[in-house]
């Protein structure tokens, strides 16, 4: 990759990790990889579903408090 491209995707980068769904996505994706490998913590089917109900609640909240498109950041 030329630095001329470098420089171009380091502000969206930077702009992208500024936004909270977007840091959510990315906790929600090591934690769901370290849950596989590290924790592996069986749930029954009723305590898959309330965390897949939290995890959606989550990006509702997460979604209706976004003002500003990242482009914009």
């Amino acid at each position: 990759m030329g630095r001329a491209n470098l420089e171009l995707i380091m502000p969206t980068l930077k702009n992208l990790l500024r936004s909270r769904t977007i840091q959510f996505s990315i906790a929600l994706a090591v934690l769901s990889v370290l849950q596989g490998f590290v924790f592996h913590l069986p749930l029954p089917p009723a305590g898959q579903a309330f965390v897949g109900c939290m995890i959606a609640i989550a990006v509702v909240v997460l979604r209706a408090i976004t003002t500003m498109p990242l482009k914009e950041r």
